[in-house]
């Protein structure tokens, strides 16, 4: 028997075969639009990939910056730079984050920090792309003191660095990873105007009394930071986080604890061995255009180094950049905001007073009180994030052989913060107990910055 056509099918089943067609086609156009919506998504890999790109670019750009600044002329305030440079760290997290899967942004952990640009979800990114046009515009936008050229060899070497990304990746990732890169620092910079920092001591009273720090030889300079505690720091914990007092009082009693910690300082000075002014002067940076590394170059090599060492790719790389900075950020804001607060007097003065009128310390004493130290208050809670990170692993400092020295070889990371805290007794700058008691303060500090969970455990 013959099929019957169309045409000879009773109207029942017409109906039946025309809605049997409807669902076909609903189905058909159902799957399709499935399909575009998986094609639409990125792959699954393509927004956690910073966990796996090379770090390499951020290495070369940290490097890099380090010798333009070596240059700088005059060079970089070192407070100054300190912030800016944490800024940067924040800024290099954000910029890669949306690879790291699961991580989370710094707006959600520090203190008045507004949310950051977010990339589109759907399109591909080279976080190293990002990165790269991210730290190029941060280093433009909040280094101060570089000239015409310095500003075209950032630009050259981002260039340099998208052409190498060009060899394996479209123009159109690169290109959207650039504008997301350069979106993450111009809001970052932007944040960092609204910070109230403010180095001047303009309107500043000296307090007066019994071992009050005064403006010391040889330069008699005006003090420096006396506002900071004014400025915004990264972390609420920093607002209430304090030095404790001194260990015992001041007094001018040659049979005092603190006569004895002065004289401590001076009887190290009259016999300083090489090693001892080795490392004071190792620890010292700055010190005028092309003479040492302008801080916190010598803190960020460190870092640098032990990163490479570790292989760390970018999304850790990343990280590890964001808290160190803000424990040099935070740590600086601590010691600033209480040394004005016990406006201690330095060795170079209480000495010149009670024991030595001809004395100066082996190295300058820098201008604002002596109790807690700057050096270790941004040192101790970085090496503490490295610890924690890391382990108290081994170290090589090779800071300065574009100079020519030999690099220095430490057991641990707590061997090297040590040494850090002894350069300043060596070079007369501080009591030992103030060293001591920064170390400890910058432990607190580094730990907590280290527990900021940013990404899954």
């Amino acid at each position: 028997m013959k099929p019957l056509s169309m045409p000879f099918l009773s109207m029942r089943n017409r109906r039946k075969a025309s809605c049997l067609f409807v669902l076909f086609l609903f189905s058909f156009l159902y799957s399709c639009e499935q399909i575009d919506d998986i094609f639409d998504e990125p792959p699954k890999d393509s927004q956690g990939s910073a966990t796996q790109e090379s770090a390499t670019v951020v290495y070369d750009w940290y490097k890099f910056i380090a010798r333009i600044q070596l240059h700088t002329n005059p060079q970089p305030v070192t407070l100054l730079n300190n912030r800016n440079f944490a800024y940067i760290g924040v800024g290099l997290y954000e910029a890669v984050r949306p690879g790291i899967k699961g991580a989370v942004s710094l707006s959600t952990k520090l203190y008045l920090m507004p949310a950051m640009p977010k990339p589109d979800s759907h399109r591909d990114y080279l976080w190293g792309a990002a990165a790269n046009a991210a730290l190029a515009s941060m280093f433009k936008q909040l280094l101060v003191g570089l000239s015409e050229a310095d500003i075209a060899r950032i630009d050259s070497m981002e260039n340099a660095y998208n052409n190498r990304f060009r060899l394996s990746t479209s123009d159109a990732v690169i290109s959207r990873s650039q504008t997301y890169g350069r979106a993450v620092a111009t809001a970052i910079y932007n944040w960092s105007t609204t910070d109230n920092f403010n180095l001047s001591s303009q309107g500043y009273e000296l307090p007066q009394g019994p071992g009050a720090w005064v403006p010391n030889p040889p330069g008699f300079a005006n003090p420096v930071g006396p506002f900071l505690k004014n400025s915004r720091p990264f972390l609420a914990y920093s607002l209430t986080a304090t030095t404790p007092p001194l260990p015992f009082p001041y007094s001018e009693d040659e049979s005092s604890q603190f006569y004895e910690a002065a004289k401590e300082v001076y009887d190290i000075s009259k016999t300083l061995t090489d090693e001892q002014k080795a490392i004071a002067r190792w620890w010292a940076d700055g010190g005028g255009t092309g003479v040492g590394i302008p801080l916190p170059g010598h803190l960020l090599s460190i870092v640098t180094g032990i990163l490479e060492s570790r292989n760390a790719k970018l999304g850790r790389a990343a990280e590890i950049y964001a808290k160190t900075g803000i424990a040099m950020r935070d740590g600086h804001y601590i010691v600033f905001r209480d040394k004005y607060l016990y406006n201690l007097l330095q060795p170079v003065i209480y000495i010149r007073r009670h024991i030595d009128p001809t004395w100066l310390s082996y190295l300058p004493s820098p201008p604002y009180p002596e109790y807690p130290s700057g050096k270790s208050g941004y040192y101790s809670p970085v090496m503490q994030v490295l610890i924690q990170e890391f382990g108290d692993i081994p170290v090589t400092d090779n800071a300065y052989a574009w100079r020519g020295d030999e690099p220095r070889h430490y057991g641990s990371i707590s061997e090297l913060n040590q040494e850090v805290a002894m350069s300043r007794v060596y070079g007369g700058i501080h009591y030992k107990f103030t060293m001591d008691t920064t170390r400890e303060i910058g432990r607190e500090l580094g730990n907590y910055i280290a527990n900021i969970e940013l990404t899954p455990q």
